[in-house]
């Protein structure tokens, strides 16, 4: 069963230069012949993020200088993660007429997606720090944002894969990932606080996978490190996601083309 799956994945990861053109393509022909073009990217991020954290860091009694950066950076992260929901769900049923007639890696589409949200990633980390300099809270990253951003990635393709499988199979599922997206969005502290949780109700937070992911990636983000218990929930949760995908992959991969 491993021999398939990392049989997919080595064909996949052989046409890097399709789906990162791919990606970008996709990309700017979406903003092709607008005025503002690709930073309408950015546009709800930094509209969302001044207005929670207004609110927020007014529930909280923070400066804006406090606020925002913790906001900002928790979407930042939460836009990665959320793919699982959204266009994990969606890789195979939007390309199968793709799959049906073309002979690529089912991983091709997992990284095509994957890449695509790197690529939003990193042009809204470029807003990021751009607002934090005005706001004169910009910090050097910490060096683990990048083994940070490698098991977000991680997590992203083991799991989206999982859930464009499930989703293939059972259409209502298609549906009804979406909204368990939303459910995290909120049960999540992207925009609120953990400081004053009771210690039963932290213990369920810091249980939750998206946490996890987004506190690893933020923490560095704003030049701190996070705590290894998170890191060990980060690396347990991918490291499941991983391990089901590879036996679930191999033993249903020729299935997708019927199913989709």
């Amino acid at each position: 069963m491993l021999s398939k799956a990392t049989k997919d994945l080595k064909a996949g990861f052989g046409l890097y230069h399709v789906w990162v053109y791919q990606a970008y393509h996709d990309i700017t022909a979406k903003y092709k012949r607008t005025v503002l073009g690709t930073f309408w990217i950015a546009g709800g991020m930094v509209v969302t993020s001044f207005s929670l954290a207004i609110i927020f860091g007014a529930l909280f009694h923070q400066d804006i200088r406090v606020s925002l950066p913790y906001v900002m950076s928790g979407m930042l992260i939460f836009g990665m993660v959320a793919y699982v929901f959204y266009d994990g769900a969606e890789m195979f049923m939007t390309s199968g007429g793709i799959i049906k007639n073309h002979a690529y890696p089912f991983t091709y589409y997992a990284l095509h997606t994957i890449c695509k949200s790197l690529f939003l990633f990193l042009h809204n980390l470029v807003v990021y720090w751009i607002f934090m300099a005005i706001l004169g809270v910009l910090t050097v990253p910490n060096w683990s944002i990048i083994p940070a951003l490698l098991v977000i990635m991680a997590f992203m393709f083991s799991w989206g894969m999982l859930a464009g499988m499930l989703a293939s199979r059972f259409r209502d599922m298609r549906f009804m990932l979406p909204y368990m997206g939303q459910l995290f969005s909120m049960l999540t502290p992207i925009f609120w606080r953990t400081d004053t949780l009771p210690p039963t109700i932290l213990m369920v937070v810091n249980l939750n996978p998206v946490y996890a992911l987004i506190q690893i990636a933020r923490a560095a983000l704003l030049g701190q490190v996070a705590s290894g218990q998170l890191w060990f929930i980060a690396l347990s949760y991918t490291s499941v996601g991983m391990i089901l995908w590879i036996f679930i992959f191999s033993a249903l991969r020729r299935r997708i083309p019927f199913w989709v």
